[in-house]
């Protein structure tokens, strides 16, 4: 489940930049985002966007709940209003020097250098990143919010019950633990956004902070919805039976193991919480530059695909060196290691080269043989690595444990010499080896995989069928994998889109 943040400020101001409305660039912006995860290969049951009714049926009857709970404050503050624009700024519109870490790109609800949860008034020298002038008083305005240090307790009782979470996602929870919750507000002086629905509230809309993540909900409600099966959604929402894992990157850490989690508790309704919390770190350009599409740096999906349109090469790289326990820096030499090195040369040469043997040696059949037992062995090794790792929610070391099969493969062909004699345990082996590693890799290449799955014979196999042995089954004809990258050409091309 997933979808687009549909509202906030950054929406409402770039339509009326474009001279349009904040409803229509945010269909457009989703249309857009649907169509990239497709071409992307990127599989949800229901991506869907904060617009729909279901979200905001949902939000509104949750929000209901936590008030009537007594979780929700309304505090008359002061708010950052922008003296030339004539307007209350949403945080995400205010950029000043970070308190903490003296970061000068800090934005006036969070620090994306230190992770620090903030307030826009503790930013140094702010600036309003719609008209860029200072010009930033704070005025009187009442606003409600959510309140976290009533729930400080039982947010402290969820986090110590998942020791078991990577330590990235620890030390941010136990640092805002430890540094103890204040209450956040939750409703903002804008117009575009779901209407607050506190007595009071008229006119005030739920920040986006607050209600996104509370789309993991709705879109689970509306995938059953669209199914007829309208109580089903509950099935993964409450009691036991059921595990929650959440994928984001790191600085979406607190919205996912304190926000979100203490949204469900104070609704009083028994929701599952979030079980395990997959959180990268940073991917950063070259020379350990912050992605910014305004200032062009680094490589964008929508650009992705005009340097290269098979998504399988970024897919590979992505997730090959997905910044899991550190912020990597992409350059163009570790693209080239990793799709031309090991995907192409390592993996896709294997395949092609022992199909290939399979069928000038036997006619395209797997040999009546027994396979290597250590093959196997080795072999089953990898498996249990691979599924381990993903079900700790690391997916880079899952990925380079199926390629090393392809170390091994190499190894084993090159010294056994298959195409010397009659030799069919070793193209047994070599077609059970290949076997394994295509399977394991469909879910990071699936495009990739799905190729050699016709060159092998292979049909919708499953997890169990990399041990699965089967001599005498017909193989297809062998072919090239994935045609190799020109790195210094691509290089020039993405010179040129920059350049332009």
């Amino acid at each position: 489940m997933s979808g687009t943040d549909a509202h906030g400020t950054k929406i409402e101001f770039e339509a009326f930049a474009q001279g349009t409305t904040p409803k229509e660039l945010s269909d457009r912006i989703h249309t857009k985002i649907v169509e990239l995860l497709n071409k992307f290969e990127i599989h949800f049951e229901n991506y869907t966007t904060t617009e729909s009714p279901t979200h905001k049926r949902f939000v509104t009857e949750i929000y209901k709940q936590i008030d009537a709970n007594g979780y929700i404050l309304s505090i008359e503050e002061n708010r950052a209003y922008c003296q030339v624009d004539k307007k209350f700024l949403a945080d995400s519109f205010i950029v000043g020097t970070c308190p903490r870490c003296g970061f000068a790109q800090a934005q006036g609800n969070q620090c994306d250098n230190c992770g620090s949860l903030l307030e826009p008034e503790q930013l140094i020298k702010p600036i309003c990143q719609i008209c860029k002038q200072s010009q930033i008083v704070f005025k009187k305005t009442k606003n409600w919010f959510l309140d976290l240090t009533k729930l400080e307790p039982k947010l402290k009782a969820y986090a110590s019950s998942h020791p078991e979470w990577a330590d990235n996602v620890k030390n941010f929870t136990e640092g805002l633990l430890k540094e103890g919750l204040k209450p956040r507000a939750v409703t903002r002086d804008i117009q575009w956004g779901i209407p607050a629905p506190f007595a009071g509230a008229e006119g005030k809309v739920i920040y986006v902070w607050a209600e996104a993540a509370l789309g993991y909900v709705s879109a689970t409600i509306e995938y059953f919805e669209k199914l007829g099966q309208p109580e089903r959604w509950k099935e993964f929402w409450f009691g036991e039976n059921v595990k929650q894992v959440y994928v984001q990157g790191k600085d979406n850490i607190p919205f996912h193991t304190v926000i979100f989690p203490g949204q469900l508790i104070a609704s009083g309704q028994g929701y599952h919480l979030p079980d395990q919390i997959a959180a990268s770190e940073y991917l950063n350009w070259i020379g350990k530059q912050k992605f910014s599409k305004s200032r062009k740096i680094g490589v964008f999906w929508d650009d992705a695909l005009e340097l290269l349109d098979d998504p399988t090469y970024w897919r590979f790289y992505l997730l090959y060196l997905r910044p899991e326990r550190r912020d990597i820096e992409f350059t163009w030499e570790d693209f080239d290691k990793a799709v031309n090195g090991v995907l192409i040369d390592n993996i896709g040469n294997l395949v092609n080269r022992v199909v290939s043997l399979a069928g000038r040696k036997y006619g395209s059949i797997y040999p009546q043989a027994s396979v290597n037992p250590d093959i196997l062995k080795q072999i089953q090794k990898v498996k249990d690595e691979y599924e381990r790792s993903i079900e700790a929610g690391y997916l880079a070391p899952a990925l380079r444990a199926a390629t090393d099969l392809a170390v091994v493969g190499n190894e084993y062909i090159q010294n056994n010499k298959p195409w010397e004699g009659n030799k069919p345990e070793v193209i047994l082996t070599g077609l059970q080896i290949i076997k394994a590693i295509v399977i394991l890799l469909e879910p990071f290449v699936p495009t990739f995989s799905r190729k050699a799955y016709g060159m092998l014979s292979l049909e919708k196999p499953t997890l169990e069928d990399v041990l699965k042995i089967e001599p005498g089954k017909t193989l297809g004809p062998a072919q090239v994998l994935l045609p190799k990258v020109d790195v210094k050409a691509l290089k020039e091309k993405y010179s040129q889109m920059k350049a332009g």
